[in-house]
């Protein structure tokens, strides 16, 4: 059983992002992991559409794990891309870095056949900052980039929404979101930053 908070697991030691809230998730096994992921992908197909996209981060040790879980839960898995963190990645001696993080992307049943959009299978964006408000926030550069595969106006679902960023970078190329987040706190985070952007859009 994994009892590591998220903030001793992904924040590096004396890093401001361990004084953000930890979010769920953070004490299951691999098997419970596993259950879990088909559970919420298998119900997640049920709201996408045919053809339709989905995507799931991960680093390497987390990789089989959601392809397999992917397929179980019925949806076709298509391929991996990468984001690139750069060198700005916590240095680990007599190792390469781990600075990259995949995705595990497909489709809701075979692609559709009017598909015809061609974007980089890696992006090289640095995560280095010092506004984040999740422990572990992307930039919105790399959520656009992810995004820019489906339909212009797509309606976009993160399950697990963390500070809103899917929310901020759909919003910025035009498409609806709807966002889940479990913890109340993070949730408020979210709500506050995706209201200010709306603000900001509509001012």
């Amino acid at each position: 059983m994994v009892t590591t908070a998220s903030g001793r697991k992904y924040c590096g030691t004396g890093s401001s992002s361990r004084d953000l809230a930890d979010f769920a998730g953070e004490t299951m096994d691999q098997r419970s992991i596993l259950r879990f992921t088909i559970t919420w992908l298998s119900l997640a197909r049920r709201v996408i559409q045919p053809g339709g996209y989905f995507g799931i981060f991960c680093d390497w040790r987390q990789l089989p794990l959601f392809t397999d879980a992917a397929q179980i839960a019925g949806l076709h898995w298509k391929g991996i891309s990468v984001w690139d963190k750069t060198e700005g990645t916590r240095p680990n001696k007599g190792a390469y870095r781990a600075q990259c993080e995949y995705i595990v992307w497909g489709t809701n049943g075979p692609k559709r056949k009017d598909a015809r959009k061609i974007l980089p299978g890696c992006f090289r964006k640095s995560n280095i900052s010092r506004d984040k408000l999740h422990q572990t926030q992307k930039p919105v550069e790399v959520m656009e980039w992810l995004l820019a595969i489906t339909d212009d106006d797509a309606v976009i679902l993160d399950p697990f929404m963390g500070s809103g960023t899917t929310g901020i970078a759909a919003m910025n190329t035009g498409r609806p979101f709807l966002g889940c987040e479990l913890v109340p706190e993070i949730y408020r985070i979210a709500e506050n930053r995706l209201t200010d952007h709306v603000s900001a859009i509509a001012a």
